[in-house]
C-alpha cells in the first residue's frame, strides 16, 4: 500500500508542475504579445506625429508671413516648395520649406541668393510633401507618413 501512496504523491507533484509550466508559458506570451502591440502602438503615434506636426508646422509659418504677397508657391529642384517673403530694412529675404531626401526642410536666405536644397535644415522626417494654391488665399499642404497615409490641411491667409 506504501507505493501506491508513493506513485500518488508523485503524479501529484507532476500535475502541480505541468500547471506550473503551462501558466508560465501562457504569461510569457500574453507578455511578448503585449510587447509588440506596445512597440506597434508607439511606432504608429510617432509617425502620426510626424506627419501631423508637418502639417501643422507649415501652416503656422503661413500664418506669420500673412501679409500681402509674402506667401507663394514655387519649387526648389523640381520639388513643390512653400516661399515665404519679409522685409528686413531694406532687403528682401525668403524662407523656403520643402521636401527634400526624405526630410521637411527649410532654408532662410537673402532674395537673388543661389539656393541648393541640400543644404537645408531638417525640420523632421517625411515620406512626402506637397503644397498647392487653391485659390488666391487659400492653400493646401498635403504630407505622406511612412506608411503613405496622407495628411491634409487648408490653410487660408487673410491678406
Amino acid at each position: 500500500m506504501k507505493s501506491s501512496g508513493s506513485r500518488s504523491h508523485m503524479m501529484d507533484i507532476l500535475f502541480a508542475l505541468a500547471l506550473f509550466c503551462v501558466f508560465a508559458a501562457s504569461a510569457l506570451m500574453v507578455a511578448l504579445i503585449g510587447a509588440r502591440v506596445y512597440r506597434n502602438t508607439v511606432e504608429n503615434m510617432n509617425i502620426n506625429f510626424d506627419t501631423r506636426s508637418s502639417v501643422t508646422y507649415v501652416s503656422t509659418k503661413i500664418r506669420q508671413s500673412d501679409e500681402a504677397g509674402a506667401v507663394k508657391v514655387s519649387e526648389i529642384a523640381g520639388t513643390p516648395a512653400l516661399l515665404l517673403e519679409q522685409k528686413i530694412g531694406d532687403n528682401t529675404y525668403q524662407t523656403w520649406i520643402y521636401h527634400y531626401d526624405g526630410s521637411l526642410r527649410e532654408i532662410f536666405t537673402q532674395e537673388g541668393n543661389e539656393i541648393d536644397p541640400e543644404f537645408g535644415t531638417v525640420i523632421m522626417d517625411i515620406e512626402d510633401f506637397s503644397i498647392t494654391q487653391v485659390s488666391d488665399n487659400l492653400y493646401s499642404v498635403t504630407s505622406l507618413d511612412r506608411k503613405e497615409n496622407p495628411v491634409e490641411i487648408m490653410v487660408s491667409t487673410r491678406s
